[in-house]
């Protein structure tokens, strides 16, 4: 059997997605609404949680930001390359933070030439199901270059 030399996958909205940052988003809120603070500065904490809330709803579940990530492509050297949504490309290497399961993968990248890292998570509904299961298989397989 030949190895795969590289695996992309074009990512959709995921409801999965969005219904956890909703749930998160209104514990965290929740949590905060019984501080025991002044009121004016709860309400304030509370609106910041909602409005980051849309945010990630936006960015990460349904995809529609500018800086949404719509694509990633990984090599066998684990080396990967995101598109965002605007077609800016980030190209870098996965990191081994990074996790792979039955039912969700986290991809951690460092950019080239940079400090800065970038996640994203994968959920069975994100892409298609042989596309995300090769993914995932490359991803813990992959081995980086001159590692044994």
């Amino acid at each position: 059997m030949k190895p795969a030399s590289s695996v992309r996958i074009d990512l959709c909205p995921s409801r999965i997605a969005g219904a956890f940052v909703v749930i998160s988003h209104l514990a965290t809120a929740m949590l905060i609404a019984w501080l025991p603070i002044d009121g004016w500065l709860r309400a304030l904490a509370v609106i910041m949680v909602g409005a980051h809330c849309v945010w990630a709803v936006r960015s990460s579940a349904s995809r529609v930001l500018k800086s949404s990530i719509v694509s990633a492509e990984l090599g066998a050297d684990r080396r990967v390359t995101l598109v965002r949504r605007d077609g800016r490309r980030i190209d870098g290497r996965v990191l081994a933070d990074s996790y792979v399961g039955e039912r969700i993968a986290t991809l951690v990248v460092r950019r080239d030439g940079g400090w800065r890292t970038d996640a994203l998570w994968l959920l069975p509904d994100m892409a298609a199901q042989e596309d995300l299961r090769r993914f995932r298989v490359l991803l813990r397989l992959g081995r980086e270059e001159g590692a044994p």
